[in-house]
């Protein structure tokens, strides 16, 4: 997983500090003090990218750790056929665990990684993080704990693609959007859909004409705007 090259150059006298931005974003990392963290945090490159960049892709070892202060980054592998599947989210906040993967075990795993928003992190070289592992323990049980947390979403995972109809969990994605949204009308394509499910345009598209006949949403070109919360809930349910 190669870090492609962006735009790096922000002076740091016009940006809120970084460690008051790595304490509101990191708040498990606030209290570290470790002379070792300072220098690292204070020599680190700070990285900026537009939406639709894509930071790695393929089976190259990553080189670089992020810690990403604001934007969206999309994980996601594709088949030979041109479908796609969003594996996790890199936020504000998060790890990525593919990187970690590469980090500390050298090994890579075949997925892309692209922005849908402006993205600034700090980069940190693969060393540093090393140092940091071995030196700064709350720094070191963040990491583990993060392992953890992403083992379990990717089970769930895994639980939810073997063993859910796609409609339950195409409805079960929509309430979580439209929830997240704070609205009734989602500006997404079906193709969209169906790249974060793993299965094809016209099978999204099959099953949303079946939401709309059940009077759960109304579909326009590029919008799905949502009729009942009810009636989406009953087909996210197990049968």
């Amino acid at each position: 997983m190669q870090l492609y090259n962006t735009q790096t150059s922000l002076s740091d006298a016009t940006e809120l500090s970084r460690f008051q931005k790595i304490n509101s974003t990191y708040t498990e990392l606030a209290d570290i003090r470790n002379k070792t963290w300072i220098d690292t945090i204070d020599n680190a490159r700070l990285l900026e990218a537009a939406p639709d960049t894509t930071l790695f892709s393929g089976n190259a070892t990553c080189n670089n750790f992020m810690l990403i202060l604001e934007g969206t980054i999309r994980i996601y592998q594709t088949a030979e056929d041109g479908r796609e599947i969003t594996l996790y989210r890199v936020e504000a906040g998060d790890l990525c665990i593919l990187s970690l993967n590469s980090l500390l075990k050298n090994k890579s795993f075949n997925a892309i990684a692209v922005t849908e928003s402006n993205v600034r992190a700090l980069v940190i070289s693969s060393n540093s993080f090393k140092t940091m592992m071995n030196e700064i323990e709350p720094f070191r049980d963040y990491v583990i704990s993060t392992l953890t947390e992403r083992l379990c979403e990717t089970i769930y995972l895994i639980q939810d693609t073997a063993f859910n109809h796609l409609n339950m969990r195409l409805a079960c994605m929509l309430g979580s959007l439209f929830e997240r949204n704070q609205g009734p009308t989602l500006k997404i394509t079906h193709q969209e859909l169906a790249f974060e499910l793993g299965t094809t345009r016209e099978v999204i598209s099959r099953i949303l004409k079946e939401f709309e006949r059940q009077d759960c949403v109304k579909l326009s070109r590029g919008y799905i705007e949502l009729s009942s919360a009810e009636g989406l809930q009953w087909f996210s349910e197990p049968a």
